[in-house]
């Protein structure tokens, strides 16, 4: 079965034309691919590679034991994917090698959907370069080859965009809704966070669907009513999650509204670590709770800062947050100069971006685990930013050329 997904992963060109339309875009996937696989390879035969511990041998060996036991139970979070493991497991046969390639199977598609949000967003001129920064970028590789979940939770979030994109630009509700509400949900299980952020997701992109217009009352009553019945549907569904899965706190102080509290406790209680940076969410009064949320968020989003680098592999995290600082500054630029409905689109992908993020950077501790949450967002950076830093590059390049020609006329005049 392994073998199988392997050469699935490789003949995707064949399925979605996005691949294999452009040779340029066949080979850098099969680049980005082939950086996975060998990952992959090293991890189920050989060696454990840098990221691959812990957390993905704790997961393998759970779903192995699950396999043997043949108990398996619904829950949300790191759970599910143990259990879903441990069905795999036991239908296929126990095999680290199987984890491994189903987690690069989600990788794999996620670059179907990135090149088919490209399109939806008129940027198909970059995304031979989107997708090298998309899947070359070495935490992706190290991080989306093994059995850990974020493949998993990049997939389905981009998905999710993708078809709200898509009801938008076809306007209104329409079958693309319950493909929404489907990734949404999957998303969510997959971590008990994302539980919290896709009631947000699925509202936000119902209401992105409404187009701005001075004659709201003139809508449908039937899509209100659908509007109204989807969001009615989302909280009926978390409510009996919370009532029915135990260890859903996060859920639990959402509706006992004491969310600020559980994250404060949260991060008051995690373990000291050597990329941890002490940065407490202060809740003690409204201004408190402010400055110290955006003190956290900022050393999310840009931590470790130089003055912090002890080891080797800080520098890798210094130069990937300096990175995403470019590529932000780059997205925002493009946000301001686009117009329209791209204008609309990429406004849409920024507001997911800093929400998206904030909801890790509360309850995250460290560098190091940042970096693993970074990776649900980085697509939206590498889409809005990659465009204006490939302008950039090329206008340097250029003036580089014409600052050469005019120089070697110059002297050649006179002599």
């Amino acid at each position: 079965m392994a073998l199988l997904i392997l050469l699935v992963t490789f003949n995707l060109p064949l399925i979605y034309r996005e691949l294999g339309r452009k040779k340029s875009v066949l080979v850098t996937y099969f680049f980005v691919l082939t950086l996975h696989q060998i990952v992959a390879v090293i991890n189920a035969f050989w060696f454990t590679t840098i990221g691959a511990d812990t957390d993905a041998i704790s997961f393998n060996r759970i779903g192995h034991e699950l396999a043997q036991s043949g108990i398996f139970s619904f829950s949300i979070g790191s759970q599910f994917y143990g259990n879903m493991l441990g069905v795999v497991y036991w239908l296929f046969g126990a095999s680290h090698f199987l984890g491994v390639q189903l987690s690069i199977l989600a990788f794999s598609l996620s670059c179907v959907v990135l090149l088919k949000i490209l399109r939806q967003l008129n940027l198909l001129q970059y995304q031979v370069w989107i997708l090298i920064a998309f899947g070359a970028l070495p935490t992706m590789v190290l991080l989306g080859s093994i059995t850990m979940r974020e493949s998993y939770q990049v997939l389905f979030f981009m998905m999710t965009v993708y078809f709200g994109i898509k009801m938008h630009l076809k306007g209104g509700l329409n079958r693309n809704f319950i493909f929404l509400i489907l990734s949404a949900l999957c998303m969510g299980v997959f971590h008990k966070g994302l539980i919290v952020y896709m009631l947000f997701l699925i509202a936000l992109l119902c209401f992105f669907t409404l187009k701005p217009t001075c004659r709201l009352l003139q809508i449908k009553t039937l899509r209100l009513r659908l509007l109204g019945m989807s969001i009615v549907f989302v909280v009926i569904f978390s409510t009996v999650v919370t009532l029915q899965i135990p260890g859903l706190g996060v859920l639990s102080a959402l509706t006992d509204m004491e969310l600020a509290e559980y994250t404060a406790r949260y991060r008051d209680n995690s373990v000291l670590a050597r990329a941890t940076y002490v940065v407490p969410l202060d809740i003690t009064s409204p201004f408190s709770f402010i400055t110290s949320s955006f003190v956290l968020y900022f050393y999310y989003l840009f931590a470790p800062f130089p003055w912090a680098i002890t080891h080797v592999v800080d520098i890798y995290a210094a130069i990937e947050a300096f990175m995403r600082m470019i590529l932000l500054y780059y997205s925002i630029k493009h946000w301001r100069s686009a117009y329209g409905v791209q204008r609309r689109l990429l406004g849409l992908l920024l507001i997911l971006f800093f929400t998206m993020s904030f909801l890790w950077a509360m309850g995250t501790t460290n560098y190091a685990t940042a970096m693993r949450h970074h990776m649900l967002t980085w697509w939206i950076l590498v889409v809005m930013g990659v465009p204006g830093l490939v302008d950039e590059g090329r206008r340097l390049y250029l003036s580089g050329i014409v600052r050469k020609v005019l120089s070697k006329n110059l002297m050649e005049n006179e002599h």
